[in-house]
């Protein structure tokens, strides 16, 4: 069958619009597409925390990448803090409290041609706790002698030392005769006696020392 004038011509038409959008395809087809580069970041992979005086850790440091990847950080990242009268760096990444009060930790790394950073908070803390050493705990005397007994009072594991006054007094001062303020404790009589040591501010309690006179 013949086609028409204006067939034909839009024939031709659909035609070459055919092969314009195949050209175009095939050249989209041929652009280089490049990946997008992998940025890597430091990590603690840890939030802010508390350590009490005296102790140490090792923190937790990673490499970790765009693509949610992650490694330990190599041996040659640099930590350092902001405040070392308050946490050291022993070595590497392990880290010891050594005052109250709080600092920055930061981790810094070249690699890759990249220098990558990460910081965290950490604050030093104690617990409210008390733990009196008294000295001596017993003690053995004669009649007239005298002995003065002493009290320590630690706090944060044995780090850090309180003050406070002291009331002496004796279980039984016909045996021994106990200064109240100074605790020095003189024997009278044969017998055994206990020293106890109070508080001065609110009564509680620190020690009893165990005492034996002897004629």
């Amino acid at each position: 069958m013949a086609l028409t004038i204006r067939e034909c011509t839009m024939s031709r038409a659909r035609t070459i619009a055919l092969a314009m959008i195949a050209l175009l395809a095939g050249c989209h087809g041929e652009q280089a597409t490049s990946p997008a580069p992998i940025k890597l970041r430091l990590s603690f992979g840890t939030k802010p925390f508390a350590i009490e005086l005296g102790e140490w850790m090792r923190l937790p440091i990673a490499i970790v990448s765009s693509a949610g990847d992650s490694a330990a950080a190599p041996a040659n990242v640099l930590v350092v803090s902001r405040n070392p009268a308050v946490v050291r760096i022993d070595s590497g990444t392990k880290v010891q409290s050594i005052g109250m009060g709080e600092t920055w930790i930061v981790a810094s790394l070249d690699t890759a041609g990249q220098t990558l950073l990460d910081s965290i908070n950490v604050s030093v803390a104690c617990t409210a706790e008390l733990t009196p050493v008294l000295t001596p705990q017993t003690q053995t005397l004669a009649v007239g002698e005298s002995f003065t007994p002493s009290v320590t009072l630690l706090t944060c594991g044995g780090h850090i030392t309180r003050t406070d006054t002291y009331h002496w007094t004796a279980s039984d001062s016909t045996i021994v005769r106990v200064d109240s303020l100074s605790g020095t404790t003189t024997g009278l009589r044969p017998g055994q006696a206990g020293v106890f040591v109070r508080s001065a501010s609110t009564g509680s309690l620190y020690g009893v020392v165990s005492v034996t006179v002897t004629p």
